[in-house]
């Protein structure tokens, strides 16, 4: 399935002095992307946590600025499932800029799949079966 879209607007807050959006920002507007994905996907991280007892905690996070964003823009995050498999599930991202400007920062994240104790869990059947149309093992690769 192709990724998920989503918009997040730079907020005053969110710049620095230079009037660029804040490094701290961009894994903010990763978790948006990933929580809007899991949405469209039909399993919100309410339904997951309350119903499926299931926690999927950030383990490992990376990102790559290429160019800032800055204040009142509009921005585009591209989210994608890169990987799902045992207790593992990965995630990429990509922003970009306003009226197709290009690319501003991509990035990764990696979560562990856990019961509400916060023991590892295999990710169940169901959970899977939910997300498999949306994963993109092409994406695995990128750098």
């Amino acid at each position: 399935m192709s990724a998920h879209c989503t918009t997040v607007r730079v907020g005053y807050p969110e710049v620095d002095r230079m009037g660029f959006a804040h490094h701290s920002r961009y894994p903010v507007w990763f978790e948006i992307g990933r929580t809007e994905l899991m949405r469209a996907a039909g399993l919100p991280y309410v339904r997951l946590e309350e119903e499926l007892g299931l926690m999927f905690p950030v383990v490992e996070l990376g990102a790559r600025y290429r160019r800032p964003a800055r204040y009142d823009e509009l921005l585009t995050v591209r989210t994608v499932l890169a990987g799902l498999a045992g207790v593992r599930v990965r995630f990429r991202y990509r922003i970009e800029g306003p009226d197709g400007t290009g690319e501003l920062a991509r990035g990764f994240t990696e979560h562990a799949s856990c019961g509400l104790d916060g023991r590892p869990r295999r990710i169940p059947v169901a959970v899977r079966e939910i997300l498999a149309p949306w994963v993109d093992p092409a994406a695995e690769e990128e750098p």
